[in-house]
């Protein structure tokens, strides 16, 4: 259901200490720009009728100044349309240059002649026209776009912060406590303490391993865990163990065909890269929990992560193939709680009620799981008090779908935090990862009705390739 590159905010961003920067918009109207700033905690001052002179003064002075294609402004910098023009469709960013970035509409706009000295950020795939540049005067600089930037702020040119960052332009908040997913899975052969060095400058104080690498002791993995650990540790960036049960391990599944949870079809759940375990069998669960508990022992982990503990799939019931759970022991229980088994309220037919009944169940039951994983980390305190434990929940709240199609209920969930210690990490669900980012405000609001320990809450930022058909690329 996730992807294995994500980047939290885990906390209040703290100021800097560094002294507030100008940011004057010398262009006919303010357009996106306030909310592009008001990301980075900056407001922005129309200047359009500010003279040239003043502007260049104040960006001498350390100002940074926006301008827009063949505006008076930009021609006051050294900027100029040429009597060519250029269809653009297709960009390349020089901080990315091997990701596509395709526009939904096609724009034409002037080819432009920039200073000798201008620092071009953006370009047209095809004739290399320049289409964002910075030109640095004096203490501050200027950032040029030869069309706006889009309603959103984003369309068109989704690097435009940290092109101006790049120009000097340093936000009057920062944060140095970013939580960030790591699979050394794909990292065995990299240097840990070059990886370390640029995580801790990057601001990540905390990184979440993938752990069912490492469920089952291997010399040669586990000598390479304990030093990617000693690197972290030896920057102050805590290593938590990121698990992601049902998966427990390819070892583990390898091992106990006996324990396979099995969808719909009652075929096992081999899902995406997870391969899901029936945790509601007795004898599963323990042996589960055993090599769990030798797992947190085995390293020196700074806490435990229980990431996405409910059920398959997305598509809930609508999809036989992929939802879960449908496993013997859960059928047999509910067949005894409800008279029926399972199975049967997913075929043609069925009245809908019989399965939003079964689809309530079973979102209780990903509660109990829930709490029945967190009094096993729990235990695990008794000799690591200090392990700090983190719930990574799917969002519910604004995808309201969720909880059906996965048993995700925050709600429920929430209360727990009065019963267990532990911080409440919500992910946003691929289902609205097309919808930009204003998503993360209202997301923010619907969960701070729900619980009066906010500061226990956190919000996933999936840092991905969209499924959705949308754009920018």
């Amino acid at each position: 259901m996730r992807f294995l590159t994500s980047l939290v905010f885990a906390a209040t961003l703290h100021g800097a200490g560094v002294p507030a920067q100008t940011v004057l918009l010398l262009t006919d109207e303010s357009g996106a720009w306030p909310g592009i700033f008001e990301a980075v905690a900056m407001s922005v001052t129309q200047a359009s009728d500010l003279p040239p002179a003043v502007a260049r003064e104040q960006i001498q002075s350390g100002g940074f100044g926006i301008v827009e294609g063949a505006s008076a402004a930009a021609q006051a910098f050294g900027i100029h349309a040429t009597a060519k023009r250029v269809v653009v469709r297709s960009v390349v960013d020089a901080r990315t240059p091997k990701l596509g970035i395709v526009w939904e509409t096609a724009q034409e706009v002037p080819i432009f002649a920039l200073p000798a000295d201008a620092r071009v950020f953006a370009r047209e795939r095809w004739t290399g026209a320049p289409l964002m540049a910075g030109l640095r005067r004096g203490k501050g600089a200027v950032l040029w776009l030869a069309i706006k930037p889009g309603v959103r702020g984003y369309e068109r040119f989704p690097y435009v912060l940290q092109a101006l960052a790049d120009l000097g332009l340093t936000p009057p908040l920062t944060s140095r406590n970013l939580w960030a997913f790591f699979d050394s899975s794909y990292r065995m052969r990299v240097d840990v303490d070059y990886f370390a060095e640029r995580w801790r400058n990057a601001g990540i104080a905390a990184l979440h391993v993938a752990a069912w690498h490492y469920n089952e002791p291997d010399a040669e993995r586990d000598a390479y865990l304990q030093k990617l650990i000693a690197a972290c540790h030896k920057r102050a960036i805590h290593v938590y163990a990121w698990l992601e049960l049902p998966h427990v391990s390819e070892q583990f599944w390898r091992d106990h065909p006996e324990w396979r949870e099995k969808t719909a079809l009652l075929q096992d759940a081999h899902l995406d890269w997870r391969k899901l375990m029936n945790l509601q069998n007795p004898e599963c669960f323990r042996a589960v929990a055993d090599s769990t508990r030798a797992l947190i022992n085995r390293f020196d982990w700074d806490g435990v992560n229980l990431a996405e503990l409910y059920f398959e799939s997305l598509e809930g019931a609508a999809n036989a193939a992929r939802f879960t759970p449908m496993n013997a022991d859960v059928r047999a229980s509910y067949k005894a709680f409800a008279g029926v088994d399972p199975l049967d309220l997913l075929k043609p037919g069925t009245d809908a009620n019989d399965l939003d009944a079964f689809l309530d169940w079973r979102a209780a039951l990903a509660k109990g799981m829930q709490a029945q994983w967190l009094a096993e980390v729990e235990k695990t305190r008794a000799s690591k008090p200090h392990l700090d434990v983190v719930l990574t929940h799917v969002d519910d709240r604004f995808d309201t779908r969720m909880k059906k199609l996965v048993g995700a209920d925050a709600a429920a969930v929430l209360p727990m935090l009065s019963q267990y210690d532990f911080q409440f990490l919500i992910e946003d669900p691929a289902t609205v990862w097309h919808l930009g980012p204003d998503r993360y405000s209202e997301i923010a609001r619907r969960y701070a009705e729900l619980t009066p320990r906010r500061d226990r809450l956190a919000i996933d930022i999936n840092i991905v390739e969209r499924y959705q058909n949308v754009y920018p690329t």
